[in-house]
């Protein structure tokens, strides 16, 4: 994981932090027998995923994907990999079971309907996003077109730009909602609590993409958006691609600090964002509940 945030004051004023770690699943089985939501990860892609993974207190941390079970996959070997018993050659139910296991309460791997993308009526815009993913040029057809054309169309359902990016801030609100009685629980020496709470988020090409671009819509405009978009070639994230968003209590501090961090190549995002921001945003698909069951 990225090294704890360092603010502008000093780092003992930081009493405890919550670390979210969003990220594309990796690279995926072509088995057209299976559904969708069946679709594993190839070998390849399990061992690439395991990679990615660094030390973690597996106790004070979750793993969520999306129904689709790559993302699950992905989620628990990022979380888990660097643990000893793990190999990277694990199905998904043996991943479940060794790291549940392991820590002795609860399921540690879970699913979270807001990772989830959804394209499946019979409609323009649902072709049309579906050529431009075709085409490579789906975040260039999300931030451009997909807002209003889905609005034209009547699809209320469909995932666009707007509606991803408003699923990722939910999840950020969420844990901005935590950090006080989490703060609490780490100052408290009878829990014996380290100061890291950590959540391990795995998902599709398009929905993290979408967050950061309205993040940098919102606060240096659509030059800085576009930019962006260029970065990812207008497709979206390479396998394993994502980035990071630090939730940081300070002492003395009514309100948490948020940070977002994502570096590729020369471009980078690594600053605060407001707690308005992060609101604003997640607004916008308000409709949209948290869903997690084991699976």
């Amino acid at each position: 994981m990225a090294e704890q945030y360092k603010a502008p004051e000093s780092i003992e004023e930081v009493s405890s932090q919550i670390d979210l770690r969003f990220f594309r699943h990796d690279e995926k089985e072509n088995d057209k027998s299976k559904s969708d939501e069946e679709i594993r990860l190839t070998p390849a892609g399990r061992e690439h995923a395991k990679a990615q993974a660094e030390e973690v207190n597996l106790a004070q941390s979750v793993a969520f994907g999306s129904p689709r079970k790559r993302t699950q996959e992905t989620a628990g070997l990022v979380m888990a990999g660097a643990q000893d018993e793990i190999t990277g050659k694990e199905s998904l139910e043996d991943l479940k079971e060794k790291i549940d296991s392991e820590v002795g309460y609860g399921s540690k791997i879970n699913v979270d309907q807001r990772l989830n993308f959804i394209l499946d009526a019979n409609n323009e815009y649902v072709k049309q996003a579906t050529e431009a993913f075709k085409a490579g040029e789906l975040i260039k057809f999300l931030v451009e077109k997909s807002d209003q054309l889905a609005k034209e169309t009547g699809d209320d359902r469909s995932s666009t730009y707007s509606s991803m990016a408003a699923s990722i801030a939910q999840i950020i609100k969420k844990y901005m909602g935590v950090a006080p009685r989490w703060d609490e629980l780490v100052k408290d020496e009878s829990k014996k609590y380290e100061s890291k709470l950590e959540r391990f988020f795995g998902t599709h090409q398009s929905i993290q993409e979408s967050f950061l671009a309205k993040v940098l819509e919102l606060t240096k405009g659509e030059e800085a958006r576009n930019e962006f978009i260029q970065v990812v070639k207008n497709k979206g994230f390479d396998y394993a691609e994502g980035f990071e968003v630090e939730i940081l209590t300070k002492n003395g501090s009514v309100e948490p600090v948020v940070h977002i961090k994502y570096k590729k190549g020369d471009f980078e995002i690594d600053e605060d964002v407001s707690i308005e921001l992060i609101n604003q945003i997640a607004e916008t698909n308000s409709d949209l509940k948290e869903v997690e069951v084991s699976a």
